[in-house]
């Protein structure tokens, strides 16, 4: 027999080395389940204290003796009765002795130490480490089709399992059949932060269980504590015939409004599990994910379901949830709400507009600059506002003009910028050079999400002798007209994508160079809007 354990255990060692998934031989003493007495009654049951963090549900009783301290109950919530320091506590502390004696006393039947539980398939029987074991993946207890398939697995020292980690059931067997699944562990048990753990735990001094792990099987710490965060624990007797996944659950990033929210989930441990998921997404505000705002339900493919593009239509934090149906193997699991919140950004709204800017310079010198004016001011929000200033300002000299306006209006709901310039009438005449004279010069530059547009108006335009416009007329974007050294541009139209996207509009851009001894550029009702953050398209 001991020639069969060394065969096993070696054959064991080669599978790992090489990443396949060993199956242990089948062994040749069958376990027995120890008797739990009282205690079966129990699904945590601490000797110093227990203590937890979160929405915690325990299915079973719970308990502590011979300490005095149970501590996190709410948020946590127990179906069942707590017991602390009474003599029912303490009788079923005594029972957790006994079963811890009988499971230490079975004898051997597979020598596992220095392996990882993760990746081993387990048909029924004792399985000893003589130190500390670690799970990490997937452990598959296989029943082969014995309806009183039973497992021990003794820990001398300590047991470990990694994050999402999970014990598997496969072949006919359940962990409630008649507790067949028993970890007698020497010293503490934690269990990793996402498993799904299956069996009753005997701990000789303590028990720690992270962050969103479940326990279908009773927790016991002899002489220490037990200490639980957002889990599921219950008694086998409180979980039924089925296996009990656990779901991870990974949103999509942070979008902009009018972006696509998502969420995929997956399933560890269980029985294989089939079935569907149901996302359901919750907008800013409802923090107790009471209102739905969309549901999509999507297929198990493998262990993994996705819920699809749902689209964000407002700023805010978003919870989703996702929902396990169950199968006849499996019983159903919800994530909590406000494990998966995704934050959805607003637009960061920019414009500027002016009624007129100019720059002239003779014999290389300063002769006239008119800064822009009047001026909003660059304007960046995320709000909707009205940025105006009144027509009320004035040019005199060579360069002259009146009723100059500028405004800029950002739209938050759906994301829009606008900005609008306009000058009753301006000439510029500066030595030299041809006088220019226009009226009623409007331009306006709108960019939301799906791009950017812009329109010249113009009632009247004269060169020189020249007239270019002679009524209202909305001019074409980038129209360029030459008199003479006068060069314009008319709706001169200049997108950017850079730092935002937008779009700058110059109703009439002026330029003149005479033969490098003036250079004059006056622009006239500048528009400028523009707009960050866009979903891509």
């Amino acid at each position: 027999m001991r020639a069969l354990h060394r065969t096993g255990s070696a054959l064991a060692a080669i599978a790992l080395a090489v990443g396949v998934a060993v199956v242990v031989p089948a062994a040749a003493q069958a376990a027995t389940s120890p008797p739990f007495g009282s205690a079966s009654n129990f699904a945590v049951l601490g000797a110093s204290t227990v203590t937890n963090t979160g929405p915690t549900v325990v299915t079973g009783d719970l308990g502590v003796s011979p300490g005095t301290a149970v501590v996190g109950f709410p948020p946590g919530s127990v179906v069942g009765t707590v017991h602390t320091t009474d003599a029912v506590a303490a009788q079923a502390q005594a029972d957790v002795g006994t079963a811890i004696t009988y499971a230490a006393g079975e004898p051997c039947d597979t020598n596992l130490t220095g392996q990882d539980l993760g990746g081993l398939t387990l048909p029924p029987g004792v399985y000893c480490f003589n130190s500390s074991a670690q799970l990490t993946g997937t452990l598959t207890l296989d029943a082969q089709g014995n309806p009183n398939a039973a497992w021990v697995i003794q820990v001398a020292s300590s047991l470990t399992t990694g994050s999402n980690a999970a014990v598997v059931l496969t072949g006919g067997a359940t962990p409630c059949n008649h507790d067949n699944i028993t970890w007698q562990i020497g010293a503490s048990a934690t269990i990793g932060t996402g498993t799904s753990f299956v069996g009753n735990i005997l701990a000789g001094t303590s028990i720690t269980v992270a962050g969103n792990a479940d326990s279908t099987g009773s927790l016991y710490a002899h002489t220490g504590a037990v200490t639980m965060d957002s889990n599921k624990v219950s008694t086998c007797a409180g979980a039924g015939n089925q296996a009990g996944p656990t779901i991870t659950t990974t949103p999509s990033g942070s979008v902009p409004v009018g972006g696509a929210l998502s969420d995929t989930a997956r399933l560890t441990g269980g029985a294989s599990p089939t079935g569907t998921v149901t996302f359901t997404l919750f907008g800013p505000g409802d923090l107790t994910c009471a209102a739905p705002i969309a549901t999509r339900t999507s297929a198990l493919t493998g262990r993994t379901a996705t819920s699809g593009p749902v689209p964000a239509g407002a700023v805010g934090t978003y919870n989703w949830m996702a929902t396990y149906s169950g199968d006849s193997a499996n019983r159903a699991v919800t994530s909590l709400c406000g494990s998966e919140q995704v934050v959805v950004t607003a637009q960061v709204l920019t414009g500027r507009a002016y009624g007129l800017s100019a720059t002239t310079v003779l014999l290389g010198g300063p002769l006239i600059t008119v800064l822009p004016v009047p001026d909003t001011g660059f304007v960046s929000t995320p709000l909707s506002s009205t940025t105006s200033t009144p027509c009320v300002a004035t040019l005199s000299g060579a360069i002259s003009a009146h009723a100059l306006c500028a405004n800029v209006t950002t739209q938050a709901t759906p994301a829009m910028s606008t900005a609008a310039a306009s000058v009753a009438d301006a000439t510029v005449a500066v030595t030299a050079i041809p006088v220019t004279s226009l009226r009623a010069v409007q331009s306006s530059s709108t960019t939301n999400c799906a791009g950017s547009a812009g329109t010249t108006t113009i009632a009247f335009l004269q060169v020189g002798t020249t007239v270019v416009i002679a009524k209202p007329t909305q001019i074409a974007p980038n129209t360029a007209v030459e008199v003479g050294v006068v060069s314009l541009v008319l709706n001169e139209q200049i997108p950017f994508t850079a730092p935002d996207q937008g779009l700058t509009v110059n109703a009439v851009h002026l330029r003149v160079s005479a033969l490098g001894l003036s250079a004059v550029n006056v622009v006239v009702a500048s528009s400028e809007s523009d707009i960050r953050n866009c979903p891509q398209r």
